[in-house]
């Protein structure tokens, strides 16, 4: 009795789940196209994200795109709604096949993702400081915003990176690397190794 009981909860769940389900994956297509953002075939967001474009940012998706957040689609990032700010300027560029986890990619600059490319549950990808390191620029807002240093964030195809690793400014990571769980990348990774810690580094290279 007590696992039919259990079933019928189950199934009482995720009946209007799954219809959230399918409804975000066509709302969030036209979303996106009205937005300004070019998007390929067999793009999929499963749930509503933060999506933020400004005058003269652009932002391009291949095929075969698949981003899930919240609602514990990826138990890993529990209920983090995933979100994508480009800002006025800036480019976003995600190649094909790419799979994204409530990941967080605000861009300031410019930050390119290759093919097949998986970035793990509750990542932040920054390409700025956001804020000047001389703390006489922090008293004004102004003197703060221009001062701040952007670079450009370069992840090649074929990257793993672990759950709640965070990308800094001017990263490249090479083809095929994986960067473990936690990691804090602020420098460049090589192709063809596994980095992690805080700061990543290398741990081994791969054949």
């Amino acid at each position: 009795m007590l696992n039919v009981i259990k079933v019928l909860i189950k199934k009482g769940y995720n009946f209007p789940r799954k219809c959230r389900f399918h409804f975000y994956v066509h709302f969030n297509r036209l979303y996106f196209k009205a937005c300004g953002a070019h998007i390929g075939k067999n793009f999929k967001i499963f749930n509503s994200v933060y999506l933020f474009m400004y005058d003269r940012s652009y932002l391009s998706i291949g095929d075969n795109f698949l981003l899930q957040g919240g609602e514990g689609f990826n138990i890993l990032s529990r209920n983090i709604k995933a979100g994508l700010k480009i800002n006025k300027g800036a480019s976003l560029i995600i190649g094909d096949n790419v799979g994204i986890s409530s990941t967080c990619i605000w861009a300031l600059k410019s930050i390119i993702i290759g093919n097949n490319v998986k970035i793990g549950a509750d990542c932040i990808l920054l390409d700025s400081d956001c804020h000047s390191l001389n703390y006489l620029d922090r008293r004004s807002e102004n003197d703060d915003r221009v001062n701040k240093k952007d670079k450009e964030i370069v992840i090649e195809d074929d990257v793993l990176i672990g759950a709640r690793c965070i990308i800094l400014k001017g990263v490249h990571i090479g083809a095929r690397s994986v960067i473990g769980a936690g990691s804090v990348v602020a420098k460049d990774i090589p192709s063809d190794c596994i980095a992690a810690g805080n700061p990543c580094k290398v741990i081994k290279r791969l054949d």
